[in-house]
Order: C-alpha cells, then sequence, then structure tokens
C-alpha cells in the first residue's frame, strides 16, 4: 500500500466498514471519505484523528505505512496465522452454547478459570 488512500481504504475494510458507516463514525462525508481514498485528497490532522479513532490504527501507520515499534510488537503477539484465522471463524459460526464449550475446555486446557487473567499474568512474567 503505497498511499494514503489505500491505507484508508485497507482499514476501512478490515473493519469491514462501508464508506456511510466510516462516514456516521468520524462525521467525515461519504463523498470526503471516497476522495482521500481516491487519493483526490489528503486528510487533514482533525481527519486523520478521526480515522485513527473509528478504524483503530495509528496516524504513523496512516501517513507512513510504518507501525511504531511497540505497535509491531504487539501485532506480531497477537496475530494470527490462516490457520488460526479458519478456526476464530469457524467459532464465530457455533451456536453461544457451543462457544461456552470451547472455552470451558481452552480454560481447562490452559489450567485456569479466568482467561483474562491468565493473558494478564503472562504478559507480566
Amino acid at each position: 500500500m503505497d498511499s494514503i488512500g489505500e491505507r484508508i481504504r485497507y482499514a476501512r475494510k478490515k473493519n469491514n466498514l462501508t464508506i456511510p458507516a466510516l462516514s456516521k463514525l468520524t462525521g467525515l462525508s461519504p463523498g470526503n471519505i471516497s476522495d482521500l481514498e481516491n487519493n483526490k485528497s489528503m486528510p487533514s490532522s482533525n481527519a486523520l484523528i478521526k480515522l485513527k479513532n473509528a478504524l483503530n490504527v495509528s496516524i504513523d501507520w496512516l501517513l507512513t505505512g510504518e507501525m511504531p515499534l511497540e505497535v509491531k510488537e504487539s501485532e506480531e503477539e497477537y496475530s494470527v496465522n490462516k490457520s488460526e484465522d479458519l478456526l476464530l471463524k469457524a467459532i464465530k459460526e457455533l451456536p453461544e452454547e457451543r462457544r461456552k464449550d470451547i472455552e470451558g475446555y481452552v480454560k481447562v486446557c490452559l489450567k485456569t478459570t479466568d482467561l483474562q487473567k491468565y493473558f494478564e499474568e503472562k504478559k507480566l512474567d
């Protein structure tokens, strides 16, 4: 992705947002968002902040395509491979009761009763 517009479009699609939905989140007009995505205009600093918040990305990434070091490390820690991605998609397709069964199985495998606490403690190690 070589341009700000390409990165905005990429992030919007990764967040499963349409242009109208992103418009509602940011207060930017759909036409403005379209112009940004098509590199017909550059975002103002105010627009960058709104896009950053709505798309859950850094301004550094929007402007340069580079992530700050701490974001890269965090992303690498929680990035998923294709197999893991398919597993997550499959879990989302299950009824709530089946999801709870899987959550219980994971807790048993990790020998914990609280996943959030488990990962918070693991992060401190």
